[in-house]
């Protein structure tokens, strides 16, 4: 799914006000309906509180993802709102929102929404994008300020050359950034095994037991994360995990490879 042919700069508002979480939802609707004609700004409204009285989209830092499926719609439409004062909004953390990202789309497209909301959520995590688009003063600069940090490409289903990406995580907290960025690529046949290092064996046997502290304090239970990507892939792949984590080859606590398939049949996506 492509955000930069669906960001329209009439739908970004970088000096966003409301009182409250109800007056905000209103302003939100009225401000991405600009860019929408299957559906009025009342419909988009009631959807995106039906939404919210299945839970909040308020999370930390001061971001908002209000979204919804509405039938009726043919395509997605993003809208962008920045309020330097902050809304009420029902935040996890109870903080005031500041960054608003809503997201309207047809219903009977799950995997691109999905994909949609697991960039625009990354994206928003990133400091200096918080940054780049709350120094915006205009709407083309909040625009550009967000796109600045939009992946550009995803994962071709069409390419018959594939490798088995394997990426072995001890680091466990950038595990929910790293799968945000697999279905942000339109990865969705990963699987992930629960496993651990040579110490956790060692344990087991005393006649290593005061050796143990030779191997570190870090835990020794991992994550063994597998997924089939297209070869042409695995370097945007790659780069996007170093985005994360940082240089693979500067610090301990990961690993990524990408194997030769002598056969594959089947699917891992469910």
């Amino acid at each position: 799914m492509d955000i930069f042919k669906i960001l329209n700069e009439k739908t970004c508002v970088p000096n966003f006000s409301a009182k409250d979480k109800t007056s905000c939802l209103r302003k939100l609707a009225e401000i991405i309906a600009v860019d929408v004609y299957e559906v009025d700004t009342e419909e988009i409204y009631e959807a995106l509180l039906h939404r919210e009285e299945m839970g909040s989209t308020g999370f930390e830092e001061g971001v908002a993802i209000p979204h919804a499926k509405i039938p009726g719609l043919r395509d997605f439409h993003i809208a962008i709102a920045y309020s330097k004062k902050g809304v009420p909004f029902d935040s996890v953390d109870g903080k005031k929102s500041q960054f608003f990202f809503v997201i309207i789309g047809p219903d009977e497209f799950p995997e691109q929404h999905l994909q949609i909301l697991a960039q625009i959520s990354r994206i928003s995590r990133n400091p200096n994008a918080r940054r780049d688009m709350s120094n915006a003063r205009s709407d083309l600069a909040l625009k550009e300020a967000f796109l600045r940090y939009v992946t550009g490409s995803s994962v071709s289903k069409k390419d018959e050359k594939t490798k088995l990406l394997i990426l072995i995580l001890y680091e466990k907290r950038f595990l929910d950034d790293i799968l945000e960025l697999f279905l942000e690529l339109g990865i969705r046949g990963v699987n992930i095994i629960e496993s651990s290092g040579i110490k956790d064996q060692l344990s087991n046997i005393p006649l290593f037991s005061d050796f143990l502290n030779f191997l570190g304090e870090r835990s020794d239970v991992s994550k063994t994360i597998m997924t089939v990507v297209p070869e042409k892939n695995v370097t945007g792949i790659v780069q996007g995990v170093e985005e994360i984590m940082g240089d693979l080859d500067k610090h301990t606590g990961a690993m990524v490879m990408a194997l030769d398939l002598f056969f594959l049949k089947g699917s891992m996506e469910v």
